[in-house]
């Protein structure tokens, strides 16, 4: 039997927020005191855009799922529909008040505006140029004779 945490995860659509809520998911669980930065993470986005949809997303997405596991246990006196109402309405407050949300979301559009521009090429990231440097020769060996 898995545990009520797995179940959580595997019954809960996060994949289909989205860009701007579960930005809002985010900022609203965020914790000034983790190991991960989302404010500068954000800004690395005007130099590596392409990490928005490579990780950052799927780093949110576990992010807001843990975090709205341990706000379930916290709030475990509300019924299921009074939980739902409470975070729709906190989203919803981020959405439209709040200032960190609103600088964060026009970084987040610019990198996106930048990753689906026609005239724009991501560069690969160094990792990347090195790895594609070695295995490029990969290309010119030929296939064994069956």
């Amino acid at each position: 039997m898995s545990s009520r945490y797995a179940q959580f995860k595997e019954q809960l659509p996060i994949s289909r927020l989205s860009d701007e809520t579960l930005l809002a998911f985010r900022v609203l669980f965020d914790d000034p005191l983790d190991i991960v930065d989302l404010a500068q993470d954000i800004a690395d986005l005007a130099l590596y855009p392409e990490r928005l949809n490579e990780s950052y997303r799927k780093e949110w997405e576990t992010y807001v799922i843990k975090a709205l596991a341990l706000e379930i246990k916290k709030q475990d006196n509300l019924a299921p529909g009074e939980f739902i109402e409470l975070m729709m309405t906190k989203v919803e407050d981020i959405q439209n008040n709040n200032d960190t949300y609103s600088n964060l979301l026009r970084q987040v559009h610019h990198a996106k505006s930048i990753v689906l521009s026609d005239n724009t090429i991501v560069f690969p990231t160094p990792l990347r140029q090195q790895l594609t440097a070695f295995l490029l020769p990969i290309t010119a060996i030929s296939p064994p004779k069956k």
